[in-house]
């Protein structure tokens, strides 16, 4: 489902070039749950980025289900996200001037969804939010914005969902419910799950864990059982 060969990211930073990520080689599997773990600085939020079409690489290839994005213009890219790309934002990136139910609704109607609505109220249900769909995000908790922003990433059945510090910013137990969540929705859809983290319990029930240190891939660690 995803094929990352020899990536590699830089840039200039004053008279220095500054390397992000060197030469990253890493396969995922269609329905797979990947944990990317690594100190800061070792680059995983922006392999998540490059992966999601957000940035172009310096060098190497990604190819998302077949096809390679790295020569993709920007309207290319934003149509491939609509149909198999989903990102959950540490900072939930939520339209403040939109309601729940209205944030989950925008990607549906901007794909001219039939019935937008009633797939926002649908998975802000299976995301426990269904008192919520009115309040806007200033009126929600941290967990609450964040399983609006879970809806939202799967309101298009992406085959493919990046999330980035997903419980970061949330405490123990909100965290443990929103791992929850994008496990049981990984299990229904058969969605792969690539989750930047720091969190060791989030880790541990995902299918395989691969390390970064100083932008190289330095483990890659896989599970008998979820």
């Amino acid at each position: 489902m995803i094929e990352v060969t020899d990536l590699s990211k830089s840039f200039r930073s004053g008279g220095h070039r500054m390397e992000i990520l060197k030469g990253i080689n890493l396969k995922i599997s269609k329905g797979e749950v990947v944990a990317i773990e690594g100190p800061s600085g070792s680059g995983k939020s922006t392999l998540l980025g490059l992966l999601a079409g957000f940035d172009s690489p310096t060098h190497g290839s990604i190819r998302i289900d077949g096809e390679e994005i790295t020569a993709l213009d920007e309207d290319q890219l934003a149509l491939l996200r609509g149909k198999k790309l989903g990102f959950v934002f540490q900072s939930y990136n939520l339209i403040p001037t939109l309601t729940a139910e209205e944030n989950v609704m925008l990607p549906l109607e901007l794909l001219r969804h039939g019935d937008a609505q009633e797939r926002a109220r649908e998975l802000l249900s299976a995301v426990r939010l269904d008192e919520r769909l009115g309040h806007y995000p200033a009126q929600l908790s941290g967990g609450e914005q964040q399983r609006v922003a879970i809806a939202r990433a799967f309101a298009c059945n992406p085959s493919i969902l990046l999330a980035d510090e997903p419980t970061g910013n949330l405490d123990s137990s909100t965290g443990a419910m929103i791992l929850d969540l994008l496990l049981a929705l990984n299990r229904r859809h058969g969605t792969t799950l690539v989750l930047v983290t720091h969190d060791p319990a989030l880790s541990r029930l995902t299918d395989r864990v691969v390390r970064l240190l100083d932008g190289r891939v330095v483990n890659r660690e896989i599970r008998d059982e979820v």
